[in-house]
């Protein structure tokens, strides 16, 4: 009931197509954390999906591209037809009234190729160092292949050839490499984020914002299109304080209003529940033994939070790793851009540099847009 509503994909990928109100979280019985997972890998999947989507045109035009670049190889060391490219201007291929020359076709070549594609064998030649392909990586591949194509039959009715077809992969063996370096980007995502945190902002988190385990019951008045407007639903909401306040105890409103409310109990929830923030953070600060002054707003409508128990405040070396992951997701979505923004960063440090000219103006066009 009381999940984090998700935030928008950035502008760079296709919108996912999935909505992620997560739900309450109760008591997780071994459905509800199979379910968790399938849902967790459908995100990171639909993800990929996008930047697939995104890229489609280029990775089409890189199958052409390397096709043309076999027939050029073909042209130039094949047998008995041996053209040294000393200057570019040996014929590749003989017309009737004129030659296409191997500068002509890397010209050629070279509009047909966006400056994604090439960045994604610059990208791969730099992250297969850095994160060594293992049992994880592989088995996170082979699901994420299988789950496209469980998807894509079944929603489209596409076999595995007309999917790898549909999205100009010239064999499954190119789309495994495209999904490991898709794999490896979000893990060098991942550190470079957490690059970003230092000490002083995770202790500064852990005095504001974290406190013991809160047992906690609510009363929601939902708001709905086909129910209770925003301010009828407050309305009833103070109604009930109200109530409270004059003395009914928690039960007995409960029951009268039992058609016209829920009724919860959380249990005890931590500072990281997936519980939505302003949830989380009456649950700080009322008393233990006490209710909400005031309804509580949440994306599902107006609550009355009763706060039962609460543990005491966990140490700082418990619970730093889970501030940094907070943090880290502040970050992300404080910035839309940040994934690119990271990928910049490591070929820079990497020294990365363009030598063909318009690569080069390709290049700064694509940081440029990303600033």
């Amino acid at each position: 009931m009381m999940a984090k509503k998700n935030n928008k994909v950035n502008k760079e990928e296709i919108k996912k197509g999935v909505n992620d109100k997560v739900e309450k979280e109760v008591k997780e019985d071994k459905a509800k954390v199979k379910a968790a997972r399938k849902k967790e890998r459908n995100e990171k999947i639909t993800d990929f999906l996008c930047k697939v989507d995104d890229n489609r045109m280029p990775i089409i035009l890189f199958v052409v591209g390397f096709l043309l670049a076999t027939l050029l190889f073909r042209c130039i060391l094949w047998p008995d037809r041996i053209a040294t490219l000393k200057d570019g201007t040996q014929p590749v291929v003989n017309i009737k009234d004129g030659v296409i020359t191997a500068d002509d076709l890397y010209e050629s070549m070279k509009k047909k190729y966006s400056i994604n594609t090439l960045l994604n064998d610059v990208d791969n030649k730099l992250l297969v160092d850095l994160y060594p392909s293992d049992k994880e990586m592989e088995d996170s591949v082979k699901d994420t292949a299988d789950y496209y194509y469980y998807v894509y039959e079944n929603n489209y009715g596409y076999s595995k050839e007309e999917f790898l077809n549909n999205y100009g992969f010239g064999s499954e063996a190119d789309f495994i490499d495209s999904l490991r370096l898709d794999y490896r980007r979000n893990k060098y995502y991942e550190d470079y984020v957490l690059s970003l945190i230092n000490d002083s902002d995770v202790e500064k988190y852990y005095e504001s914002k974290v406190f013991g385990d809160v047992d906690s019951k609510h009363i929601l008045v939902s708001v709905s299109e086909d129910g209770l407007s925003d301010d009828e639903a407050k309305a009833l909401a103070k109604e009930i304080i109200k109530k409270l306040n004059d003395g009914t105890s928690w039960d007995d409103v409960v029951t009268e209003y039992k058609d016209k409310i829920t009724h919860e109990e959380l249990g005890y929830k931590a500072f990281n529940a997936s519980l939505e923030s302003a949830y989380l953070e009456e649950c700080k600060n009322l008393e233990v033994d006490s209710y909400s002054e005031t309804p509580v707003r949440t994306s599902y409508g107006y609550h009355i939070v009763y706060k039962i128990d609460q543990k005491d405040k966990p140490e700082l070396d418990t619970v730093k790793d889970d501030i940094k992951d907070i943090l880290a997701k502040e970050k992300k979505d404080a910035d839309s851009n940040l994934y690119y923004k990271a990928l910049i960063k490591m070929r820079e440090e990497a020294e990365v540099e363009f030598v063909d000219s318009k690569f080069i103006d390709a290049y700064k066009k694509y940081v440029s847009s990303y600033k």
